[in-house]
């Protein structure tokens, strides 16, 4: 263990709990960066470099003293860490790592220190590292969260397109994601599916005049029969281009997601895989 003595008080670092401490930390800060950033690592590097920065921390009471001495080896260290904890494709590439890196652990500290405040604990307390390491976790378990939901909107969003639904001259104009899941057919009509809230707003005034269906859906607990309408016609923009379809059935599901309106049917859709390029399939 480690001793300093300050104004008449002694505080005890024990090593063991310094090296556990860093080793668990920089190890979820550098997971966490190269996360944020979209970069591939290793984990034995990582490992390797979370080993190097624990042994880096412990140099840091013997020269605490120094401020100037102590802050450059903070900085150099984690110019370090993320240098050999990866190869980068540029220097704007480790520089930007570098910075998040930087970032992360400062939000980290802060967490740290809020919470050892809050709770009026003793930082050279044996128990440090269970609570230590709490805000990082959180951190990191915050930061997975959001680059997984960020990747999932941007995947949905390539298949989001500006809709208008027209029924007995009423038109709507919505947001549709196309769903190769949704295998639905109303006779030979594809159908598109809807929550009942909307359908009840869309149809409305003109359910008196129209005629009511009702179609097998396929869900998670069984099959249920839904209302079905068939629309007068369907609109799809795609690079602003309107792709115009009839015979298609509109139908009530238990829900269809955030951000969209409508699930569409993938026979409005065709991909060509060696350009990339969408462009709608006629089915009317």
């Amino acid at each position: 263990m480690l001793q300093s003595k300050g104004a008449g008080a002694k505080m005890t670092v024990y090593i063991e709990y310094v090296l556990i401490d860093n080793v668990i930390i920089d190890y979820l800060l550098l997971k966490a960066t190269f996360a944020l950033t979209g970069n591939g690592y290793s984990k034995g590097r990582l490992l390797f470099c979370s080993f190097l920065g624990a042994v880096i921390a412990l140099v840091y009471p013997l020269i605490a003293h120094v401020k100037f001495i102590s802050l450059m080896v903070r900085i150099l260290s984690g110019f370090l860490l993320t240098l050999v904890a990866n190869v980068y494709p540029s220097k704007r590439a480790y520089l930007l790592n570098t910075l998040i890196f930087f970032l992360l652990t400062f939000a980290v500290g802060g967490a740290i220190v809020g919470i050892y405040n809050i709770f009026g604990l003793d930082y050279s307390a044996q128990f440090s590292v269970a609570i230590m390491v709490l805000p990082v976790w959180v951190l990191i378990a915050c930061v997975n969260s959001t680059i997984k939901y960020i990747y999932r909107r941007k995947d949905i969003e390539a298949f989001i397109f500006k809709v208008d639904i027209t029924l007995r001259k009423k038109t709507a104009t919505v947001r549709g994601f196309l769903d190769t899941g949704n295998g639905l057919y109303d006779g030979e009509n594809p159908v598109v599916l809807c929550e009942k809230k909307f359908f009840v707003d869309f149809v409305g005034e003109n359910l008196h005049k129209i005629k009511l269906k009702k179609i097998m859906v396929k869900t998670v607990s069984g099959s249920v029969e839904n209302i079905a309408v068939e629309l007068d016609q369907i609109k799809i923009y795609i690079e602003e281009q309107a792709n115009i379809f009839n015979k298609v059935t509109l139908c009530v599901a238990d829900t269809v997601g955030d951000g969209y309106d409508l699930i569409l049917h993938p026979a409005f859709y065709k991909e060509n895989s060696d350009e990339r390029i969408k462009q709608v399939e006629k089915v009317s």
